[in-house]
């Protein structure tokens, strides 16, 4: 210990940084490591392989990944608010427009494509389900895969929580739904409905939302 603290105090801010982590990671079990934060750019050398986050000439994000043959493992530029992604599994392109509530993510994959956005409207398509009045979607994503469509919204509400619940169980089942499970607590509920062709789930929760003087609810909904 009292080496390793004489080691730091010769050290300057950054290189002090650099020891810091090196020391942690390396407390975890991962071996030798070697991190280097020079110029503003941050790259990890283990023996395992390693890892480099860059910025090019016009100020765009660079990252690389080798594995201990230094073949690249992943690798992601961005450019434009577009990121194009390789990795030994497949690759992706990111595309983000707007900020705040009217910021998008798109994610593209060969196996589908899904679409977050943080704040506004329920997804295009959105399940025809009942929902509050004053629903407020606080973030939703939709995913496009071969099974079938997927979407997710995290929202508030006004009103109460267990009054909702009760109408959407209502309509669900009314609706051909199974109710596969329920759990309850003074606070909220965790449910999972299925369709009778079992091809269909709703998984979701709802429960009191002092903050918004309401409720908050998140749902699932899916292929099942």
């Amino acid at each position: 210990m009292v080496t390793a603290l004489v080691a730091l105090a010769g050290c300057s801010g950054e290189d002090l940084a650099e020891s810091v982590i090196e020391r942690a990671v390396e407390s975890e079990g991962n071996g030798d490591v070697d991190i280097d934060l020079s110029d503003g750019d941050f790259s990890v050398e283990t023996e395992d392989g390693s890892f480099q986050m860059t910025t090019d000439d016009d100020g765009n994000v660079v990252i690389r990944g080798q594995d201990a043959e230094g073949n690249d493992v992943f690798s992601a530029d961005s450019q434009d608010g577009v990121t194009q992604i390789e990795t030994e599994d497949g690759d992706a392109t990111i595309t983000q427009t707007g900020d705040g509530e009217d910021g998008e993510v798109v994610v593209e994959t060969e196996d589908g494509t899904a679409t977050f956005s943080q704040g506004g409207d329920l997804p295009e398509d959105f399940p025809d389900i009942p929902l509050p009045d004053g629903l407020n979607v606080v973030m939703s994503q939709q995913s496009e895969t071969p099974d079938g469509t997927s979407n997710v919204i995290v929202a508030t509400a006004p009103g109460d929580w267990e009054s909702y619940l009760d109408e959407l169980t209502s309509f669900l089942e009314s609706n051909g739904y199974s109710q596969q499970s329920l759990t309850t607590t003074p606070e909220g509920a965790f449910f999972q409905f299925v369709d009778a062709g079992e091809t269909m789930a709703i998984v979701g929760s709802v429960g009191a939302d002092p903050s918004v003087d309401g409720m908050s609810l998140n749902f699932v909904i899916g292929p099942n």
